[in-house]
Order: C-alpha cells, then sequence, then structure tokens
C-alpha cells in the first residue's frame, strides 16, 4: 500500500443476540411474554443530564471511516420503525488512554434485531450512524447525557479529536494519531 492510500476493510455482520453483542453492550428487551405484566430493567448508566432524542438513519451507510467513543454514559438506541439496520462496533479500550484505539480486524458488525434495544458499554467504539439496509430508512430513539464527553477518530484521514461534550462548546481538541491505520470500513450484510 502506498502512503496516503485508504485500503478497506470488510466488517463481518452477525445476528445480535446477548451473548454476541456482550463485549460491547447489553441487549435488552421483555424476552418471553406471560400473562403477568413484566418490567426488565437495563444496565443504563449515565453522569448528568439524561436525553432521549430521535434519529433518522436513511438507508445506506455500508462505507464508513469514523468511530466515536462516549466516556460517561452507557448509550442506548431502540428501534422505533424501518428498515433492518446493522450496527458496527470494537470492543472498549482504556478510557484513560486517548491513544488506544481499536485495530480495524477488531471491528464486528451486528444486525439489529427491532423487537430489542442496546446499550453500549462506556468506552465502546462504535460507528456514527446504523448502516440501514433498505429505503427509505430507519428511526431510532438514543438514550444519552449531558454533557457528553466523546472521543472521534476518522480511520481514512488519521484525525482524532476528543469533545468535552459532543456537540456543545468548546470546540474539540485535537488529539496525535501516529501510524494512523488509513482505512474504509464497509458492510456487506
Amino acid at each position: 500500500m502506498s502512503a496516503g492510500e485508504v485500503r478497506e476493510v470488510r466488517v463481518p455482520v452477525a445476528p445480535m443476540t446477548a451473548e454476541s453483542f456482550a463485549p460491547y453492550g447489553q441487549v435488552f428487551g421483555l424476552g418471553e411474554r406471560g400473562t403477568e405484566r413484566v418490567m426488565a430493567g437495563t444496565g443504563f448508566r449515565h453522569e448528568g443530564r439524561v436525553t432521549v432524542s430521535t434519529i433518522w438513519n436513511p438507508a445506506g451507510g455500508q462505507v464508513f471511516s469514523q468511530l466515536e467513543r462516549h466516556f460517561a454514559v452507557t448509550q442506548g438506541f431502540v428501534q422505533l420503525s424501518g428498515a433492518l439496520s446493522v450496527i458496527c462496533v470494537a470492543p472498549p479500550t482504556d478510557l484513560d488512554d486517548p491513544s488506544a484505539l481499536p485495530r480495524p480486524a477488531d471491528l464486528r458488525g451486528f444486525l439489529i434485531d427491532p423487537a430489542q434495544g442496546y446499550l453500549f458499554h462506556r468506552g465502546t467504539w462504535h460507528a456514527l450512524d446504523r448502516c440501514v439496509l433498505e429505503a427509505p430508512g430507519a428511526t431510532f430513539v438514543i438514550i444519552n447525557s449531558d454533557p457528553n464527553p466523546t472521543q472521534l477518530v476518522d480511520y481514512a484521514t488519521g484525525e482524532s479529536h476528543m469533545h468535552e461534550d459532543l456537540g456543545g462548546a468548546p470546540p474539540p481538541r485535537a488529539l496525535a494519531w501516529p501510524g494512523a491505520a488509513r482505512c474504509r470500513f464497509t458492510v456487506r450484510a
């Protein structure tokens, strides 16, 4: 590979189950439904104020280069409507070391079961968007925190930034990333 060339890394995709997703977070849902009312808790944790929003992801997103991780929340998602989708993740790395980035080969894709929700462990690396497999797209509820300290990396450009509050002030701080992987990720579900 020549200097500056960006290689393609294919991300393997598997069904999202409690067992397969355990290194990255928690899958939640009611499971078996009987004749009694059931309320099942989750492992959601946060620092700051809880925020609940909706996100529309249009179809597409099978090629991406950016990953992020959150330091103060076990960010959660529940699909409300739309097509089958895939979320791509890598295991959490050392939260105290901004240079502890996942290897491209560590990424895994999970086919989201729309009857379940999921939470990321603190520090789980994940694609910014879900890869929505069919038009027109899908809508998700996102359970988050404010402020939301976040690290964002772009494997294609070799840039890494630390946000004290994603989407808020102050502006992100650039981080050194020697030996950046220079790749894009492709999902084939």
